[in-house]
């Protein structure tokens, strides 16, 4: 995990003067953070060698000059400027057009984002400092979502060798080995079950997952080991957690607890056509799997091909044995039914209602 790396390199004392964070998962990105402030500004004068800058609110010239700055009674400062606009795309939107078109598009941007750069003498002076950096300073640009690869200081960081560090949502098993990692850290063993149940019920935002391994942590004071049965008992499900439970129960046929699901999912105000989407999204996956183990296709090749998390490529694989390929067909049927009418908007609890105790015979 690239976060690690850097992290484990900011803790040996390996620090580069220039950083550009960017990605959708804040959770790491803020963690590289906390490691930076820990290495360079935990002294008790700390404060006067940390600058954190609103990328919106500041000039680039007020940028190279707190960079320039050299550090109070400490060997570096650090100057963190948050969503810096010169780092950003154009703000055209992308409209649904041709690929030919979309190209045109794409570099009349990159041309306009590269005169713009070009006509600005303040860019043209952060240009300056980045291609000769203070040492003593580490100047860490953090955007919260894209950057842009055409913009002249993206460049100029990449040129420098800059660390440039993107970090997005942990996909596959790298949410569960991060779990996995930080109950670890804790001195805790999260058993590679419980690990993939917390992954796939709690949530994709680690830091959503974090909160649930501290409950876990009070929960297990006495005990080192996190055991599947104990994230269940404890950890709390998210939305798509509560809806993912509900086609389990479909899966396993087990009517009164599918039920059981749906009611709560209506009660806490989960949109019906959702619930129904997820229904087909399932009973499709059951489909696809079972066609493809019958052309003797191995598990992980079903997995890759569906992009299916393995927490529901184990489910699925078990489940998918208690139905026929002609069930399977007549309940997408079923399901299709239902969806067309909770959208003519007759009851739609009672159609959702129905349609679970007929999957489930």
């Amino acid at each position: 995990m690239q976060e690690l790396s850097v992290i484990n390199s900011i803790k040996r004392g390996v620090i580069s003067p220039i950083y550009l964070l960017s990605g959708t998962e804040e959770y790491l990105q803020e963690m590289v953070i906390d490691a930076l402030k820990d290495a360079l500004v935990a002294t008790e004068i700390g404060a006067f060698n940390l600058d954190e800058l609103e990328g919106e609110e500041v000039t680039i010239g007020s940028i190279v000059d707190i960079a320039n700055t050299l550090p109070v009674f400490a060997e570096k400062r650090l100057v963190i400027v948050k969503n810096a606009p010169f780092l950003q795309g154009g703000s055209k939107k992308k409209s649904e057009v041709g690929k030919e078109e979309s190209a045109e598009e794409s570099a009349s941007e990159k041309r306009e984002e590269t005169k713009k750069d070009s006509g600005d003498t303040e860019v043209q002076a952060l240009l300056k400092y980045l291609a000769d950096p203070l040492l003593s300073t580490c100047l860490v640009f953090w955007q919260k979502g894209s950057v842009s690869k055409n913009r002249k200081v993206y460049k100029a960081i990449a040129a420098n060798k800059g660390q440039i560090v993107v970090l997005n949502q942990l996909k596959g098993r790298d949410a569960p080995n991060w779990l996995i990692l930080e109950a670890k850290k804790r001195g805790k063993v999260l058993e590679p079950k419980a690990a993939d149940y917390l992954s796939f019920n709690c949530g994709n935002q680690l830091r959503d997952l974090h909160n649930e391994l501290e409950k876990l942590f009070l929960y297990c004071q006495d005990d080192n080991n996190i055991t599947l049965p104990i994230v269940q008992r404890v950890a709390t499900k998210s939305s798509e957690g509560n809806i993912f439970s509900l086609v389990d129960y479909l899966g396993e046929k087990k009517g009164e607890e599918a039920l059981g699901e749906l009611r709560n999912l209506l009660i806490t105000g989960e949109p019906p056509v959702k619930i129904n989407f997820m229904i087909a999204r399932q009973f499709r996956l059951f489909l696809l799997a079972k066609d493809m183990l019958a052309r003797g296709k191995p598990k992980n090749e079903i997995a890759a091909h569906l992009h299916l998390h393995p927490y529901v490529t184990n489910k699925i694989m078990q489940q998918i044995n208690n139905f026929s390929f002609p069930e399977l067909e007549r309940s997408l049927e079923l399901i299709c039914e239902s969806d067309l009418l909770l959208k003519s908007r007759t009851n739609q609890k009672l159609t959702l209602e129905n349609l679970v105790l007929t999957l489930c015979r």
